[in-house]
């Protein structure tokens, strides 16, 4: 179960890291007044899904961490 938290975990940093890499190249390419390439990067949609995506392995981790909790104190009592 280690194992795992730390997997969903690790993917969370990958996810969040992209997310700011692609909020990034749209702050750039807003400055330069370049909107026709972000949106056809569709990097609005891109990030949001990314967000999306953060927040569902948010709870996963949560959930998994609970399930690992419980579990720990079952074996304790």
């Amino acid at each position: 179960m280690t194992d795992l938290i730390r997997n969903y975990t690790q993917s969370r940093s990958l996810v969040r890291k992209r997310i700011s890499e692609l909020l990034v190249l749209r702050h750039s390419l807003h400055e330069r007044g370049d909107f026709l390439r972000a949106k056809q990067l569709d990097l609005d949609r891109r990030i949001r899904l990314l967000y999306t995506e953060n927040l569902e392995l948010t709870e996963i981790i949560a959930h998994l961490t609970s399930c690992q909790r419980r579990r720990n104190e079952s074996v304790e009592a």
